[in-house]
């Protein structure tokens, strides 16, 4: 039986005008599904799937905090995906 993965989205606060370059090195970060720009509260929102948790701490603590111009980051764990079908 296949484990399914471990699911997080973490919400990056970076430096003013520096978006595009963090979302470049982010995008070479193995395990890091979608990258989005935003507007708000946080700069970045990355979505991070792999199969351990012990994995998604590495890749937030030493991956993406490691990034110049990362300023904080906050994280979301997911607990379960819930599916809806929309009628059209």
């Amino acid at each position: 039986m296949m484990k399914s993965p471990e699911t997080a989205y973490v919400m990056i606060n970076c430096e003013m005008g520096c978006e595009s370059l963090v979302a470049e090195e982010l995008k070479s970060i193995t395990g890091i599904t979608e990258i989005e720009c935003t507007v708000g509260n946080y700069d970045i929102i990355a979505k991070i799937e792999v199969v351990s948790v012990e994995s998604l701490r590495e890749i937030i603590a030493f991956k993406i905090r490691k990034i110049g111009k990362v300023l904080s980051t906050t994280t979301v764990m997911c607990t379960h995906s819930i599916t809806q079908a929309i009628a059209q």
